[in-house]
């Protein structure tokens, strides 16, 4: 049966059958009953006839149109668009894909009223659950609940997912005694999650083509979508197997003012559950950040004073393997752009000839083998940050290009005929002199003070040797962690091999080494053994006479070390822990050290 689509502004689209004669206007007398000031009491009728339906116009103030053109009379088939004021009349044949049974009509026995009292209790309900931000699970469980018992249906679901990927997780509930298994029409899905209408179901077993419902025995239904910012995520469902036409009109109305706020509350837990993962990323960032040295220190304040200023450049200089993408991956999450992308590109890794591709993006047959439109990093990074690591090795052609999209704040991707604007940060990374690249003519001057805006300079690891340990310690309980063993530290051996090691390679041959020693530890503790034999060759420590052996260096130590310990219980009374916690070191390690250079001496608790 042909139907009409009815779509008014700020209103969910919804479908009615039509008619042999359908009557469109302001009056109540009319079948289909528009309350809008651009339409006339008696404004037109659809009526049918052999070839098809006729719309015809009754002389109304605003007048009628039938896909953008004034009619008083014409012949409309299926995809015609019929505006009548500010409502749009879409005509579509049904078929058994898209029987859309939203059948808001006059005919029928009036919808069935529940306490108007339990209504508004349960919107509170549902409204509170918006700001609780406990578990969705549970607030999505407890609100179904409550809307069988409300409407008077036996099963309500809400899933999620889009017409593309169909439903991916569903939350359902019934009444007690019924299967909560739900098996949803296509027609519903299609309706809700295609073309994003709410759907109500009068009477399934009297339409043969409702194949699915006829399976599953299913008399009533309704079904609205829900969406996040205009995003389409999921509908609301609500079902029934006893009654024919338990649902009408209002009760579909209240469903979809339900959804709305089900479509709140999930976009509520969405941020909230964002911001924790931010919160938890920033977390997992500066763990590789660590260090107690002074240099380390004055970083991290760099960092955080440098991310509050969200729009300004920073070039990060540093030595391969230092962490400048990890500093910048932290200047981008504790920055008000933080819940925005951040899109790395490192320019050493693109060959010239496509470095402008991806940084612009680039349009369907712009060159040969473009088979398709592709965005670039900039779209790409669009409110975010666009991280340019190596940027040193950036091609002089394309240096222009990067220094036009900075000024002019938009881009233009290859093939295009206009640009685009973009809000994009960025941030650049290096490991070369980037004065010495401009007095050699190999890097624009008005570039780099477009990106050197601020500057922060990563230090090298022999440069901080104290936090080596401390950086090595983190780094193996994570890689334990992912192992699935438990290392609580490093053998007097161990720490004496990767203090003496230069780490030319800085933090990234570190983690190497210690994901390498992990492996290969046989109890808790990363014995020298375990690592690499070239970290045997210990360079000499600062005041350590080259001639001397490393054996010989190392039992040198002892005095030193002793005089250390001492130091720390003394400084923390006696308490092992606090005297572990000055030292930087575990409490077992510090437990052994005071056993050993102490006779036993001290208090084991907290």
């Amino acid at each position: 049966m042909p139907h009409l689509v009815v779509r008014k502004p700020g209103q969910m689209a919804y479908s009615m059958p039509l008619p042999d004669v359908l009557r469109i206007g302001r009056h109540e007398q009319n079948e289909l009953i528009l309350d809008d000031n651009q339409v006339s009491r008696q404004h037109a009728t659809i009526t049918r006839f052999e070839r098809g339906f006729e719309v015809r116009d009754l002389g109304s103030r605003h007048g009628t149109r039938v896909n953008g053109e004034p009619v008083t009379t014409r012949v409309v088939e299926a995809g015609d668009r019929i505006q009548i004021g500010n409502v749009l009349l879409e005509l579509h044949e049904e078929d058994e894909r898209t029987i859309v049974h939203h059948q808001v009509t006059a005919a029928g026995p009036p919808p069935r009223e529940a306490g108007a009292d339990r209504r508004l209790s349960l919107l509170f309900d549902v409204s509170r659950a918006i700001g609780a931000m406990g578990d969705t699970e549970v607030m999505l469980g407890e609100m179904l609940s409550a809307i069988v018992d409300v409407l008077g249906g036996e099963r309500a679901l809400v899933g999620l997912g889009d017409a593309s990927r169909g439903l991916v997780r569903r939350f359902c509930r019934a009444r007690r005694g019924s299967s909560p298994d739900v098996v949803l029409s296509r027609a519903v899905l299609e309706a809700t999650l295609g073309r994003r209408e709410a759907v109500i179901v009068r009477d399934a077993q009297r339409d043969a083509r409702l194949e699915t419902m006829h399976r599953e025995r299913i008399l009533s239904a309704m079904a609205v979508p829900l969406g996040l910012s205009a995003r389409p995520v999921g509908l609301l469902y609500v079902d029934d197997r006893q009654a024919a036409e338990r649902f009408g009109p209002d009760d579909l109305a209240y469903l979809t003012a339900l959804g709305h706020l089900v479509s709140a509350a999930l976009e509520s837990a969405e941020r909230y559950q964002a911001a924790e993962a931010r919160a938890e990323a920033l977390a997992g960032v500066t763990d590789e950040i660590l260090g107690k040295s002074e240099v380390m220190t004055r970083l991290r304040a760099q960092i955080t004073k440098y991310a509050a200023a969200g729009h300004v450049s920073v070039l990060v200089r540093g030595e391969s393997g230092s962490g400048k993408e990890l500093v910048a991956r932290a200047l981008h999450e504790a920055s008000p752009r933080a819940a925005r992308p951040f899109v790395p590109l490192n320019c050493a890794a693109i060959p010239e000839t496509m470095l402008e591709s991806e940084l612009f993006g680039h349009e369907k047959g712009a060159f040969t083998g473009a088979v398709a439109k592709k965005r670039g990093k900039f779209a790409l990074a669009d409110g975010g940050t666009l991280f340019l690591d190596e940027i040193g090795d950036l091609a002089l052609p394309a240096q222009a290009k990067l220094l036009r999209a900075l000024q002019e704040g938009e881009i233009q991707p290859l093939g295009a005929e206009r640009t685009q604007k973009v809000d994009v940060r960025v941030l650049c990374a290096t490991h070369k002199d980037l004065r010495h690249e401009i007095a050699e003519k190999r890097f624009r001057e008005d570039l780099y003070y477009r990106l050197a805006v601020v500057e922060i300079e990563v230090p090298p690891l022999r440069e901080r040797e104290k936090d080596v340990l401390l950086i090595a310690m983190a780094l193996s309980r994570r890689s334990a962690s992912t192992m699935g063993k438990r290392i609580e530290g490093f053998t007097e051996a161990a720490q004496a091999a990767l203090l003496g090691h230069d780490w030319p390679g800085n933090v990234r041959e570190l983690r190497n080494e210690v994901e390498r020693a992990v492996i290969h530890a046989d109890g808790p503790l990363v014995d020298a053994h375990d690592l690499s034999p070239r970290l045997g060759a210990a360079r000499p420590r600062p005041g350590q006479p080259r001639g001397k052996s490393l054996a010989e260096s190392f039992a040198e130590l002892e005095p030193t070390e002793k005089n250390l310990v001492e130091e720390a219980m003394s400084r923390a009374k006696g308490n092992v822990s606090e005297a572990a916690r000055l030292l930087g070191i575990t409490r077992i390690m510090m437990k052994r050290r005071v056993d050993r250079l102490m006779g036993g001496a001290g208090k084991d608790e907290d």
